[in-house]
């Protein structure tokens, strides 16, 4: 191939993946536009980390990649809340000593000051507030370029993975799973501490499955098979909460013997 024909090649190589990654920021826009704010750069990066492992094009597998930033975004979401959850307890305690000193100061008699035709209530009020400091929450995390890239890597593993719910279809088949739930939901257990117990545990357990599913895919672990979820995700995850009741009924005994 002459000289010329080579840049030509080239050009034309670059213009198509030009077009090819217009075409994906405008679909992301679309979809998912009014739930991530991404920059062109940011976008680039999801895009130059996805095409090595597209085996026919992004036009054709484009709703596939979409879905998997999907994906990604529910455990951004879930990453966020956990960190907020953890820095409101840290502060939980001047937060609350801020919140009595406020309200001892600012305190109004309903009887002195005329109320609203269609006041604003307190949980709308919660809510809105709720909902715009989870947004800046998430910007600031995918402002990081660490937490970014956690992101990206969970774009490219979750595409190449199978789906997350292949969990409930894997667990409910576990033995291990199936002699926890027995334990949870037998007599014994029941009676000692409850349904509200055994529920809140069980509730805990599935939480930790997907959490799991997804700090591994974000850590750059693939999961392409039934065996490499049980193995890496049921199977730590049961012997955990095995522990974790073993623990809980020991301290129990050891109490009821002191008595």
């Amino acid at each position: 191939m002459r000289m010329k024909d080579k840049l030509l090649a080239n050009v034309e190589a670059v213009k198509q993946g030009d077009n090819a990654f217009e075409a994906f920021k405008k679909r992301f826009f679309t979809v998912m536009g009014d739930q991530l704010d991404m920059t062109d750069d940011q976008l680039r990066q999801i895009y130059d980390g996805m095409s090595p492992t597209i085996e026919t094009s992004i036009y054709a597998e484009m709703e596939e990649v979409l879905a998997a930033i999907r994906n990604a975004y529910h455990a951004l979401v879930n990453w966020v809340t956990e960190e907020t959850a953890k820095a409101s307890e840290k502060h939980g305690d001047q937060s609350d000593k801020h919140a009595n000193v406020g309200t001892l100061g600012s305190h109004r008699s309903f009887s002195k000051h005329k109320q609203p035709n269609h006041p604003v209530t307190d949980t709308d009020e919660k809510q809105s507030k709720g909902e715009s400091s989870k947004q800046d929450a998430i910007q600031r995390y995918m402002s990081d370029e660490k937490s970014f890239k956690r992101f990206v890597t969970h774009v490219v593993t979750n595409y190449q993975s199978l789906p997350k719910q292949r969990i409930e279809v894997l667990v409910f088949k576990h033995e291990g799973y199936q002699h926890l739930e027995l334990t949870l939901f037998g007599e014994t257990f029941i009676q000692q501490y409850g349904f509200r117990t055994a529920y809140h545990l069980h509730n805990e357990l599935m939480k930790a499955f997907h959490t799991t599913f997804d700090d591994l895919l974000a850590k750059g672990t693939v999961l392409t098979s039934d065996q490499a979820i049980q193995e890496q995700v049921l199977a730590p995850v049961l012997k955990r909460f095995e522990a974790k009741i073993v623990v809980k009924v020991g301290d129990d005994d050891e109490q009821a013997e002191s008595l």
